[in-house]
């Protein structure tokens, strides 16, 4: 079983990258992910917003940030494809907003 998600939606600020004192890299960057649905009782649309916050490391976390920027001055959606840690609890409270 894998242990992994894969989230499409908007940049809602541009990617961040440090490094540690290691030399090690880490990129983040937040993402809001639209949920559209349509009520079977009313026939009604309904859309939930959900907020994400994104941490990668190492050559990935370099690979995201330049291609995030890149995607963030043509407008374009992001995907985000990644393993899921144990700081997803803080992505569930910032989903609840």
């Amino acid at each position: 079983m894998s242990n992994t998600t894969t989230l499409s939606g908007n940049l809602t600020r541009d990617p961040e990258i440090r490094y540690t004192r290691e030399g090690q890299a880490s990129a983040t960057f937040g993402l809001a992910v639209n949920r559209r649905w349509q009520s079977r009782g009313s026939d009604e649309w309904e859309e939930v917003t959900s907020f994400f916050e994104v941490v990668c490391w190492r050559d990935l976390a370099e690979n995201v940030a330049l291609s995030l920027i890149m995607a963030a001055e043509s407008s374009s959606p992001a995907v985000s494809n990644s393993a899921l840690g144990r700081a997803t609890r803080v992505s569930a409270v910032a989903a609840s907003r």
